[in-house]
């Protein structure tokens, strides 16, 4: 016997039940800030280029629901979304060498790592270390971002007797 379900049935379980996909998504969406460029672990002695690090340093990226804004070539158009989650040897595109060990001085805590494929040209992405911390590898570099913190829309005007408009 096959059984069906009412429609505000299934409304009420799509609002409970929340897609993991989606709030995989949000955990990447944002402002982000290039705070720090290292040589990567499998990158052989001088094979990276400082002046691209230079560049990207202290640059100011935005993880947005359709488009990354940034600093080529992390600018993303045309954005195809893909949370998933890696083993330490697939980070950097399987690029480490002792993935383990190096995905742990990295800062990886876990072996499933969340990771934002962009599916944009430059196949650039990123690894969540936590909340705050993504990195990602380019050109034989290991780049960390970190989340910034969006501001607080601003209060009500306070009026002279001490009391906010939201406080009447």
């Amino acid at each position: 016997m096959i059984r069906t379900f009412s429609l505000p049935l299934i409304a009420v379980l799509a609002v409970i039940v929340p897609s993991s996909g989606v709030d995989a998504q949000e955990a990447f969406v944002g402002p982000w800030l290039i705070i720090k460029s290292e040589p990567a672990p499998w990158a052989e002695k001088g094979a990276s280029s400082d002046a691209e690090a230079k560049a990207l340093l202290s640059k100011p990226v935005s993880i947005l629901p359709d488009r990354i804004d940034g600093p080529k070539p992390l600018l993303c158009r045309k954005l195809k979304y893909k949370v998933t989650s890696y083993t330490p040897d697939m980070l950097f595109q399987g690029s480490l060498t002792a993935p383990d060990k190096q995905a742990a001085a990295l800062g990886f805590k876990d072996s499933a790592i969340k990771t934002l494929e962009t599916g944009c040209e430059a196949e650039i992405d990123f690894h969540m270390v936590d909340a705050m911390t993504v990195l990602f590898g380019l050109n034989d570099r290991v780049y960390t971002m970190t989340k910034e913190e969006v501001a607080a829309p601003p209060r009500a005007a306070t009026r002279a007797t001490g009391f906010s408009a939201s406080d009447s």
